[in-house]
């Protein structure tokens, strides 16, 4: 048998029992008798709901009652409306359900990746060079110094190089426009929850893992951000000298606590990943307030 008849045969046993189901379907509908032969295979096959239900082996009340018994947790649904809307491109929508989430059910099990995504969102909006709502633009006069623009623009040596695109500072002229954007942000230090949290006011910003703790202080307390700087080539450097761009960062607070980089002897305070050191001695000034929640 060649194979175009083969599968013209195929085709037509096809058509056969489509057009035998829809005659099925459409005498039963209009109520009209089935042969016996047809309506026997049917109903072997796709027995009547009234059958199954008249069937003492399917006890579907339990099941009815099992199904009400199971609840979505809130902060599940709205996790999932949240990943809904990201996947049909409605960022603003999405980081509002979120935000919902992690501030209304702080514990439920999606608030951790929450947490997460936002983190990523926020960041790359707030790091952002282009449309970034936060960044001021200060006017170079005579005199002026990156530390002098640094203290009064209420920003950090690291921040000014960022958002400029620097990779060293170079020498300032009078009528030099530099972006500069206020960083009066504040830090919470969840000792319980192995996590450090950035916020811009009331404003989340982005979460960070706590690797080890070590002595921090066990009622709350609210301290201040004393001192930032770097080791590089075992020798202490601080911003605007040779080697601070590539040294391992270290944020002083007050009571001789510090946020450091994971291995950093028996340092007490945070030790944290280095990168997210390095992400928050660019967003941390002296200053700003750091809260400790034991």
């Amino acid at each position: 048998m060649r194979l175009w008849t083969f599968v013209k045969l195929i085709s037509a046993g096809i058509v056969a029992a489509v057009v035998t189901v829809s005659v099925y379907f459409t005498m039963h509908v209009m109520g009209k008798p089935v042969p016996k032969m047809l309506q026997t295979q049917f109903l072997r096959w796709m027995p009547e709901p009234e059958r199954l239900r008249a069937d003492p082996t399917n006890d579907y009340e339990k099941v009815a009652d099992l199904a009400e018994m199971v609840d979505i947790e809130p902060g599940d649904k709205a996790f999932q409306k949240a990943a809904e809307l990201l996947a049909t491109g409605k960022i603003a929508e999405a980081r509002e359900k979120m935000l919902f989430l992690v501030n209304y059910y702080p514990t439920s099990n999606a608030a951790p990746l929450a947490r997460q995504i936002l983190s990523e969102m926020n960041m790359d909006d707030f790091l952002s060079l282009h449309n970034n709502p936060h960044l001021v633009v200060h006017k170079v006069a005579r005199g002026d110094s990156y530390l002098g623009i640094a203290a009064k623009s209420q920003t950090t040596l690291d921040a000014i190089m960022h958002f400029n695109g620097y990779l060293e500072l170079r020498p300032l002229q009078p009528g030099d426009e530099v972006m500069v954007m206020p960083l009066n942000l504040r830090v919470v230090i969840e000792a319980r929850r192995e996590a450090l949290t950035l916020w811009n006011g009331g404003t989340f910003l982005k979460e960070y893992r706590i690797l080890k703790s070590i002595a921090l202080p066990t009622a709350a307390a609210t301290l201040k951000i004393t001192n930032k700087g770097g080791v590089w080539n075992e020798k202490n450097v601080a911003p605007g000298m040779k080697g601070y761009r590539e040294s391992q960062k270290t944020i002083t607070l007050e009571r001789n606590l510090q946020i450091v980089v994971a291995g950093s002897s028996a340092v007490t305070g945070c030790h944290l990943d280095a990168a997210d050191t390095e992400e928050l001695a660019l967003l941390l000034r002296v200053g700003n307030e750091v809260e400790i929640r034991p």
